[in-house]
């Protein structure tokens, strides 16, 4: 069951205690990522999550993982679009232990100059490896064509100039202006109740807030129409994204998209799979995915060819789209995929790791409790017609952009669809 606690100063929590079980999750969940940055600091949101397990006043780097470590529990973060998250998984005795030191991370690291140099360099490695990866840069790509340079056409890592010179005083800043209760969400899962999640809380987390935080919300993200992005680089392998304006994150119509999107290129049993892949051996990798933002989202193809095989393999991606759209979508691929995405569930409710995450990013975002019964009772209600009249609405040519990775190609793909 999950339940929601709010604090004077705008801190929420989300709990959710899982009897039999003898681990906890926890994280702190922050809403800023690059959707919220602007060319100058582009990269900051990532750098601030890395320089968090650099040193507190009393920890060294060391000292940090040391103790996460000695106490048996999995500790990392992330950054995206949206959000960052500093999370652990540990034993439920050693729950309080790491807790405690999620927030002297939080509230105490120092970012020492000598470890601001090194992990620059880290960084600078990791947007040096996603120049590696055609498919990571394909995602960029279409972000780009489809936002343009602001808001979430924005990449996560940031240019590696802009990370060369970020300072201590830049993260200080960005953290004032970002890292407020009001922008915050700690959410718990696994053995822990609401009482006992309220009193970490108040004894580590929230008489360590100042009260000088800004609050600054993003702009507004747009959809840009019929929009292509390329980047011609020697890889043995192309990768092509195809993007369509969809439903932002959490709408009432997301259960049908997720129904839809796991028919059209969502696993092995798909059409696109079964047809671009299994029957005509077109691409290694092709699939369709949503991605939902707080305002916005688009429902993607990406698929992983050589570049010989561009126009054929768009040619019977586009085939199967315009089957969907003209015929439709079976009982039997329906009912299929109602099992799917229950089971899918199902199996999530198991790992406390994942509901937390997905508890605090409903609550982050949309202000919500996560309902898992709420949830299949969404994709039983998911009929063949809902599926049918989205299918038509969302795959729509005049608004699709695209982004293409690899060995220069003389196809166009815009024109083919």
């Amino acid at each position: 069951m999950n339940n929601i606690l709010e604090y004077e100063n705008g801190l929420k929590a989300v709990i959710t205690y899982i009897p039999g079980v003898r681990s906890v999750a926890a994280g702190v969940w922050v809403r800023v990522g690059s959707n919220a940055e602007n060319k100058e600091n582009n990269g900051i949101s990532h750098f601030t999550e890395h320089m968090m397990f650099k040193g507190t006043d009393k920890l060294s780097p060391f000292d940090i993982a040391n103790k996460f470590e000695s106490y048996g529990a999995n500790v990392n973060a992330f950054t995206s679009k949206e959000c960052t998250c500093y999370y652990f998984k540990s034993v439920d005795e050693y729950a309080e232990n790491c807790f405690s030191l999620l927030g002297d991370i939080i509230f105490d690291s120092v970012f020492p100059p000598q470890e601001l140099d090194k992990e620059r360099k880290v960084i600078v490695e990791e947007i040096n490896m996603v120049e590696d990866s055609p498919e990571d840069i394909c995602y960029d790509e279409i972000a780009f064509a489809t936002y343009g340079d602001r808001g979430l056409g924005k990449t996560i890592l940031g240019p590696a100039e802009n990370v060369l010179r970020f300072t201590g005083d830049d993260v200080r800043e960005f953290m004032a202006r970002y890292y407020s209760p009001q922008n915050t969400v700690i959410a718990f899962a696994g053995n822990i109740t609401d009482k006992a999640a309220d009193k970490l809380i108040r004894k580590y987390i929230l008489s360590r807030y100042k009260r000088d935080y800004g609050q600054t919300r993003p702009e507004a993200n747009e959809f840009r129409k019929r929009n292509y992005s390329e980047r011609i680089k020697n890889f043995e392998q192309s990768n092509i994204a195809l993007s369509f304006p969809s439903l932002p994150f959490g709408d009432k119509d997301f259960t049908v998209q997720a129904a839809l999107n796991v028919i059209v290129g969502g696993g092995m049993s798909s059409r696109l799979f079964q047809s671009v892949r299994e029957q005509q051996g077109l691409a290694y990798s092709v699939y369709s995915a949503p991605n939902g933002y707080s305002d916005i989202g688009t429902i993607n193809v990406f698929l992983n060819i050589s570049e010989c095989n561009t126009e054929c393999a768009l040619t019977a991606v586009k085939k199967e789209i315009d089957l969907i759209k003209e015929k439709g979508i079976t009982d039997e691929e329906l009912e299929r995929t109602k099992v799917q995405l229950k089971s899918a569930l199902v199996f999530a409710e198991e790992n406390v790791q994942t509901v937390m995450s997905s508890c605090g990013k409903l609550m982050l975002l949309k202000g919500e409790l996560y309902d898992v019964d709420r949830k299949i009772a969404e994709i039983d209600a998911v009929t063949k017609e809902k599926a049918n009249a989205f299918a038509k609405e969302v795959f729509d040519y005049s608004k699709m952009n695209a982004a293409y990775v690899g060995k220069k190609t003389d196809v166009d793909i815009m024109k083919l669809f």
